[in-house]
């Protein structure tokens, strides 16, 4: 291949070369040479000659290694791909094999530009010690130093640069319908993947300056014209932020941008849409998933199609008296019932109670508005949706479960319920298969998994909108946690009454821009017998008799509280008295969690609590948690106590648990000052002081005269007054 000819420069290799190298000698390498020069490492004409010297023959040697190392590698891995794509009959594990070298490729160059860095200062160093004769202790302080900035952001765009040139590659049809990777890839996690851009960003300026304000500070260091040095690292750092946050960005683009691409194709019935994994991330993991469901609906798709072909030649060879017109209408009739029978059928294993407990029991009772026959056979679709599964978070077993309604009328509403089942289903799998999930708190695990519903449906641009109760209940406990995203109030059935358990609104749609916002974990402590009921829009559109003849739409929220008491708690009776008050018009499904009771009598609970307190006065730290523990865990709903047992845990040493308990509060009382001025504390202490800044900005808007906040203010400037000495 001829250089700069057309199709070298369209090779995979020109286009990572041009760019990465591009990048590296635009922003790192200019802002490593420029610092060393700013802090004074080299003075003198001749030392600086020296660093010239060393600085092309070793910055030039690692730029060849470097476009050695991606010519072989990226020729080995073109080669395999053709000879893939030229043979008649690949295996699967060829493919796979190839598939996840290519997978693995961005980090691979990630670790080489690290490589390149570290052996080129070396290198670099050891040609200048050999011209001068000297040993430059400073300056290769300082040149050390400059790696700490110049090795996160190079390596952040040898990562992101490569997976997007080789995005194409990924999904050349060859790839097409591989089973999904599992752990045959090493899998990062998107927030993993932004945590570190961020860090590689932020680090750059704050390294350049704060060894500029120490040197200075410390007079190691006097600058003629420091605005000069300041503006042009300013300039550097800022272009770097810029390129790397464009490039994240674009990245995040063509991953949604491929998901909506292939689910629009099989919105519009084309099964052969090709999603295969074209990163290690989620968004990899979910065009594995697009891609099962593909098959699925492509199988099903062919065998009702079949079906269906078949059913109409018999229907012409026994009818031929008809005309064309009345073909035609049976025609697509069939072919629309086999579609509503499909979407029926990949909804029912979403709409499935999975619960089995001896402390609480779940009961689902759904009604679809849109009927069809299929077959001969009654069937129903529409939007609402509910699941409940069994989990174990933190070694205690949960149930989690969803009540759902996805707006629009039969295929639109079945479309969004399918995808959110989908994804909620997911999400369950992967929290019983990963530990990590296992390890959250009951808040932020639901709280993750509303933002990555969230994620999915903001991506369809407000063209589907979900209203849900999402939450998870503690089978021992009987606490429940819970979102109420814009849906029909929650009911709680106790003792013969029936009631709201929430009465404001705090979380929007999901797939509304404004979802993502303070996410406000409720919680709600479920006493034995208890009965909470959540329901879909359809227990209050219902079309009321009017004495002039003509009907109006009931507009009293609280009229199934009576319904529920007149039906004691029974979800068939409450469908039935629904029906007999007037006509229902949206789709109608209840869930219900009836809770038992759990095995503690209330004074051992008291007793716990108490002897937590006595050890705290006594100041034996460990005890006070071991007891408090204990009380905690029999008794979830104690907000005090979950204060309290943060400070012992802060007193004991303990910071990170500490830290955990006020994080799960603040997702339960997100304006508790209290509270925050205690996280705050905790993040100071372990010298955080980005979040303990973060969280002073946050009380002072909540409570600008909150009594600790002063002295809180005042110890952390202490702690950077002292940090800059």
């Amino acid at each position: 291949m001829p250089l700069l000819s057309p199709e070298f420069r369209r090779s995979p290799f020109f286009q990572l070369s041009w760019r990465l190298e591009t990048f590296t000698s635009v922003i790192p390498i200019p802002t490593f040479v420029y610092f060393i020069m700013v802090t004074g490492a080299f003075e003198g004409e001749a030392r600086i000659w020296a660093v010239a010297i060393a600085g092309i023959f070793a910055g030039g040697g690692t730029v060849i290694w470097g476009l050695a190392f991606r010519w072989f590698a990226l020729k080995s891995l073109l080669g395999q791909l053709d000879a893939l794509k030229a043979a008649a009959s690949a295996s699967d594990d060829e493919k796979i094999a190839l598939r996840n070298k290519l997978l693995e490729y961005p980090y691979r160059e990630g670790r080489v530009i690290i490589a390149r860095w570290s052996v080129g200062v070396v290198a670099g160093a050891l040609i200048y010690i050999g011209q001068m004769r000297e040993v430059p202790w400073y300056a290769l302080g300082v040149e050390v130093y400059s790696l700490l900035f110049v090795l996160p952001i190079s390596y952040v765009m040898y990562i992101f640069m490569p997976e997007s040139v080789l995005r194409p590659l990924l999904q050349e049809p060859v790839f097409a319908g591989l089973p999904a990777a599992g752990g045959s890839i090493r899998e990062t996690s998107y927030f993993s993947r932004i945590m570190l851009s961020i860090a590689a960003v932020t680090i750059t300026p704050i390294a350049i300056f704060g060894f500029i304000l120490y040197t200075t500070v410390t007079g190691k260091n006097s600058f003629q014209h420091p605005e000069v040095h300041i503006v042009l690292l300013s300039l550097e750092a800022l272009a770097a932020i810029v390129i790397v946050s464009y490039r994240i960005a674009k990245t995040v683009k063509l991953s949604i941008h491929d998901t909506n691409d292939v689910l629009q194709q099989l919105g519009k019935g084309d099964f052969k849409a090709n999603s295969a994994r074209a990163t290690t991330d989620e968004f990899g993991r979910q065009a594995e998933l697009i891609a099962v469901v593909a098959r699925d609906l492509s199988k099903m798709y062919h065998e009702v199609k079949e079906l269906n072909d078949t059913l109409e030649q018999k229907v012409i060879t026994r009818t031929e008296e008809l005309n064309n017109t009345l073909e035609e209408v049976r025609r697509l009739k069939l072919h629309q019932d086999g579609d509503y029978f499909l979407t029926s059928l990949l909804l029912k294993p979403l709409n499935t109670n999975y619960v089995k407990s001896d402390r609480l029991t779940v009961e689902f009772l759904q009604r679809q508005k849109k009927k069809f026959y299929f077959k001969g056979k009654p069937h129903d679709l529409g939007g609402d949706l509910c699941s409940a599964h069994t989990i174990r978070i933190r070694d205690r077993e949960y149930t989690a479960f969803m009540n759902a309604d996805a707006m629009g009328k039969s295929m639109q509403g079945a479309g969004g319920a399918l995808v959110l089942g989908a994804v909620y289903y997911s999400i369950i799998e992967r929290t019983r298969a990963v530990a990590a999930m296992q390890r959250l708190s009951p808040e932020r695990w639901l709280k993750n998994t509303f933002l990555e519903l969230h994620k999915v449906f903001e991506s369809f641009d407000h063209s589907m909108l979900i209203s849900l109760v999402l939450g998870i209940v503690d089978n021992d406990s009987g606490l429940l946690y819970y979102i109420n995203a814009e849906h029909p109030w929650s009911i709680l059935y106790r003792d013969g009454t029936a009631t709201f358990i929430e009465q404001e609104l705090y979380v929007r749609k999901l797939g509304m821009s404004a979802a993502s916002g303070t996410i406000y974990i409720r919680i709600f402590e479920l006493k034995p017998g208890d009965m909470l009921i959540c329901g879909s829009d359809g227990r209050d559109d219902i079309m009321l008799p009017s004495p002039d003849g003509k009907p109006r739409m009931n507009e009293q929220e609280d009229l199934i509280l009576e319904t529920v008491r007149k039906a004691d708690g029974e979800l068939e009776r409450i469908f039935e008295l629904t029906q007999e008050i007037g006509e229902i018009t949206d789709d109608f499904s209840l869930l219900k969690i009836r809770y038992y009771g759990d095995t503690m009598p209330e004074t051992e609970k008291l007793a716990k609590r108490s002897a937590s307190g006595r050890h705290y006065e006594a100041k034996n730290y460990a005890k006070a948690i071991a007891e408090g523990e204990a009380y905690l865990g029999n008794k979830p709903s104690d907000n005090e106590f979950m204060r309290f047992l943060s400070r012992c845990h802060r007193l004991a040493g303990n910071y990170d648990i500490a830290i955990d308990l006020c994080e799960r509060l603040r997702l339960r009382l997100p304006q508790d000052t209290r509270n925050l001025i205690n996280l705050a504390g905790l993040h100071l202490v372990k010298g955080d002081s980005e979040r303990t800044r973060a969280l002073i900005a946050e009380i002072r808007r909540l409570e600008p005269n909150a009594p600790a906040l002063k002295k809180l203010e005042d110890a952390y400037e202490r702690r950077l007054r002292n940090r800059a000495a």
